[in-house]
């Protein structure tokens, strides 16, 4: 008797079921991107995805090639991303980044209008940009 007959068929999942993005999309906790998965477990009889808490060894991302905890996105920009803009940046790191020039602005009150029009040019960027510019100013330096 052929043993692999005997198998019942199993329902396979789809490789790219249409799920509509969330508006608030988990994200690498470590570099922001959208590429993350988590593993989950379906049971073999019924098709349910069992629920259960991911571990960091249950999650992975491709941008990291490594397994990482995601977070929300509002998470990243409110914890990590705005407040490396905020604090985490110099002026000569804006000057690189927005391409405004210091000497082009006031030096009244301590170059405001620069840090202004900074932060001006600053919300004029999506997430998706603001995040690619924090991983692009963080990222390790390779050897």
């Amino acid at each position: 008797m052929n043993k692999i007959s005997e198998i019942p068929e199993q329902e396979s999942i789809p490789e790219n079921p249409a799920v509509e993005t969330s508006a608030d999309p988990w994200r690498c906790e470590e570099c922001g991107s959208l590429e993350v998965s988590y593993r989950t477990w379906v049971d073999s009889n019924t098709g349910q995805v069992a629920p259960a808490a991911p571990e960091q060894d249950d999650l992975w991302c491709d941008g990291c090639e490594e397994h990482t905890y995601q977070i929300r996105e509002s998470e990243l920009m409110s914890d990590t991303v705005e407040p490396w803009w905020k604090d985490g940046t110099t002026e000569e790191d804006r000057e690189i980044i927005t391409g405004l020039k210091r000497e082009n602005f006031s030096v009244k009150n301590d170059r405001k209008a620069f840090r202004d029009a900074c932060d001006m040019w600053w919300r004029g960027r999506t997430n998706d940009e603001k995040i690619r510019l924090w991983r692009q100013a963080t990222a390790p330096e390779e050897e």
